[in-house]
């Protein structure tokens, strides 16, 4: 059976959508592999869903790494979507191997977010070692090593709940509308807020909250990410002890009728927010009661 590989790239140019074209072609050339490229969609089809539906189902998700591909991740473009689920996936299984930086240009540094730039990958940046690197890529995947069981062993032995690391707080924000930068007192919506200290002696980069629910959404799922930050932080968001960020998601109707479900299939259900680290610790909110923000559900616009 193939293996299924997702590309995720940014569109920097029409030349570099033809080197990414041609890598993926060469590597189905050097092996089983069955590759997701937008670029091979049928016209019409919703990326969301070919994003969404890809990046869980690969085998191994490619991510080629350019200046502009951090650039427009960390600006809310394009590739943010897919970044957003490779976060989330990264949080819930810092272990994983799934994700596979391949360098085009500039250095892991400048071409990758933060959670990934730490990830065993390969530079393809220079074009005169492009036969040879490329292979090294194909036999990587195809013969791809396990991880060391004492690596493993040794990560479960890791507190990931540390209350040295880090405070959350999540709140139930009110938001009013602005007059000339003045709020005048008319009610624009409700919004969710964490606000993240870290209070740890040591520099931290911390991930993009997502949030748990006491109640399934469907079936055994009871995690979700917010994307529609009012403010938006660029995450990973690196702090220093005593330092703070807070961010804010307004609510849409579709967030207030699921909230509203789920307390009326028990009224005590809550929601909490959970935040980890680059280096895999976990921190967790206090249990917010669901019923006290289905309340404000009139201002919910």
């Amino acid at each position: 059976m193939p293996k299924i590989l997702f590309i995720s790239y940014s569109h920097d140019s029409e030349q570099h959508k033809s080197w990414v074209k041609k890598f993926t072609d060469d590597l189905v050339a050097l092996g089983d592999f069955e590759i997701l490229l937008d670029q091979n969609l049928p016209k019409g089809f919703p990326l969301t869903r070919f994003m969404e539906q890809g990046l869980v189902n690969a085998d191994k998700v490619l991510v080629i790494g350019t200046p502009q591909y951090k650039q427009k991740s960390e600006a809310g473009k394009g590739v943010a979507f897919e970044g957003s689920i490779i976060s989330t996936e990264l949080m819930q299984d810092i272990d994983t191997c799934k994700y596979y930086p391949i360098l085009r240009s500039g250095t892991f540094e400048t071409s990758f977010p933060v959670s990934l730039q730490a990830r065993g990958g390969d530079d393809l940046s220079d074009d005169s070692k492009y036969d040879e690197m490329i292979r090294i890529v194909a036999d990587s995947i195809t013969n791809e090593k396990p991880i060391p069981a004492a690596l493993l062993k040794s990560n479960t032995q890791v507190d990931l709940n540390r209350e040295a690391v880090a405070k959350v707080y999540l709140s139930q924000n009110i938001l009013f509308e602005t007059f000339w930068g003045r709020p005048n007192g008319n009610i624009n919506g409700i919004a969710i807020g964490v606000q993240i200290t870290n209070i740890n002696k040591e520099v931290r980069y911390f991930n993009q909250p997502t949030f748990t629910v006491s109640v399934p959404i469907e079936g055994k799922s009871d995690t979700f990410l917010m994307l529609n930050s009012v403010v938006p932080v660029h995450f990973p968001v690196k702090l220093e002890f005593g330092q703070q960020v807070s961010v804010s998601y307004k609510l849409v109707p579709g967030n207030i009728e699921m909230f509203a479900r789920m307390v009326d299939n028990d009224p005590d259900a809550s929601i909490k927010a959970i935040v980890t680290t680059s280096l895999g610790e976990r921190i967790e909110s206090e249990d917010y009661k669901l019923s006290q923000i289905v309340k404000n559900r009139e201002f919910v616009r």
